[in-house]
């Protein structure tokens, strides 16, 4: 009888444990919506020993022909020495170091990689009720560029992620930190250089990695990075396109490994450091996922790529560039007295230029900004004249709503509230107190495009749009009302 109930609560211990979890024991998935409006998937495999307290995240990112499904596969064995969660976010690939490119609001806003592997970052770390996780992170093909280019870009961009390690694996190519290399011009993405703006098709800003300075360089040669390559990866495309810049870099992606590497070493002691990176080559592995991350090297007791990750020493980064960055008193304001007060909270004094979104500058230190129209706005800071420049892009940061969002029944005095409108997507639409039973959509014509039924007793709903862009009137219903508005969704 003893031995029964031990079982029995023994395996009601472990239920309750596995329900505790966010994220289920073994293969799962869900998605996020981040700021730049796409929905990606994310795959995830958490092994049997996953400690809630101190396990890492294994990040992968997969190549351009393959998902999230791929990297979740072929680094399960490491995941489970380790202990560690597999994160594989699928079609997050910013293989020129962005996601996308919106030029909705006035000036291109470009969606940087740093900023959406934060969202996705925070995402885990909600799923998991956990404050803080070390991230080792690896990329094979064009996830390999990816990886690269994201740690280059984070010494610019704010970034949150904890990183202990990062490997770069079999890439077409790099972004080589020059402006030209062997007589090719490389502009970003395969450097830093300005390209030629008479047959390039995409704003500067794209293109141009100016806002990348040397001490930027200084601190990514310092990073916690390895290039890992199979030394049969060598088939001759050096009249690939790639960027551009194949035939700049080398014939093949073992080459380019090679001079990348090589170059970098140079280069870090032309600017005054010493390159802190690993190098690796696996023998007689070509372009094979699998085989990069699970081979072991004669006389090893570990695969090349779990050694590179998980046992190169860690060392702190120096920092040498003046974080720059801003809050608002608020992020929501109601036209017509929509006045933001922003507070700048960069480290050093700079001389500072603000673009509030709405075609409006500033060169004050702590702005106040009065908007004229309703939207959503993006908000950047740039800093100026503190040895490295520097900059801060809070994507879609401000919301400003119309009069029209609010619908007051004169009856009884009850209101109801939807915003932002104009919208990019999401709604979010409350009542005082009442329950939201059915929301309902018509098109300009009287065409009923959505209806969702609304379960729970809940006054407050987020709306995910899938209308095109447009004038749209929406009904919502309670079981005491029935309110009807107008909408934009753009």
């Amino acid at each position: 009888m003893f031995k029964f109930f031990s079982i029995f609560y023994f395996l009601i211990a472990i239920i309750s444990v596995s329900f505790a979890q966010s994220i289920p024991f073994g293969d799962s998935n869900d998605s996020i919506t981040t700021s730049n409006g796409i929905t990606y998937p994310i795959f995830y495999y958490k092994p049997l020993g996953y400690d809630s307290i101190n396990s890492p995240i294994l990040w992968g990112i997969h190549g351009s022909n393959s998902s999230g499904t791929s990297p979740r596969n072929d680094l399960r064995n490491i995941a489970d020495r380790r202990n560690a969660l597999i994160v594989s976010p699928s079609n997050l690939v910013p293989g020129w170091g962005f996601t996308n490119i919106d030029t909705t609001q006035g000036d291109t806003v470009v969606y940087w990689g740093p900023t959406i592997f934060k969202e996705v970052y925070r995402h885990i770390l909600s799923r998991e009720n956990r404050d803080n996780m070390w991230v080792y992170m690896i990329g094979f093909s064009a996830g390999g560029q990816s990886v690269t280019r994201y740690m280059l870009l984070r010494q610019v961009f704010l970034d949150s992620i904890p990183i202990r390690m990062t490997v770069s694996s079999n890439p077409l190519f790099y972004s080589f930190c020059t402006d030209f290399l062997n007589g090719s011009c490389m502009a970003w993405p395969c450097g830093l250089g300005i390209p030629d703006l008479s047959t390039d098709f995409l704003p500067l800003s794209v293109y141009d990695a100016y806002f990348i300075c040397n001490e930027h360089v200084i601190q990514y040669y310092n990073e916690n990075y390895a290039i890992l390559i199979g030394t049969s990866d060598n088939v001759n495309d050096g009249g690939v396109f790639a960027g551009g810049c194949s035939c700049g870099q080398g014939n093949s992606r073992y080459n380019r490994a090679q001079n990348f590497y090589q170059f970098s070493t140079s280069d870090a002691i032309l600017r005054g450091t010493t390159l802190k990176w690993q190098y690796g080559e696996v023998p007689g592995v070509d372009h094979n996922q699998y085989l990069m991350y699970n081979t072991i090297l004669a006389g090893d007791s570990m695969p090349l790529a779990e050694r590179l990750l998980f046992e190169t020493p860690y060392h702190d980064v120096p920092h040498l560039v003046s974080s720059v960055d801003f809050i608002a008193d608020t992020t929501i304001a109601y036209f017509p007295n929509a006045t933001i007060n922003f507070t700048n909270t960069t480290t050093l004094n700079m001389n500072y230029y603000w673009n509030f979104g709405d075609s409006t500058v500033s060169s004050a230190v702590n702005p106040t900004h009065t908007y004229t129209y309703a939207d959503t706005f993006t908000v950047t800071l740039k800093g100026y004249g503190a040895g490295c420049n520097n900059e801060v892009v809070k994507n879609k940061y401000i919301t400003i709503i119309d009069s029209s969002s609010f619908i007051q029944l004169n009856s009884n005095n009850k209101v109801l509230k939807f915003y932002p409108n104009p919208s990019y997507g999401n709604i979010t639409i409350q009542t005082s107190a009442e329950a939201i039973e059915i929301i309902e959509i018509y098109n300009c014509i009287g065409n009923k495009t959505d209806e969702i039924i609304v379960k729970g007793n809940n006054p407050n709903y987020i709306y995910n749009s899938k209308n095109i862009n447009g004038l749209y009137f929406i009904k919502v219903k309670t079981k005491e009302n029935v309110y009807t508005g107008k909408v934009v969704f753009r």
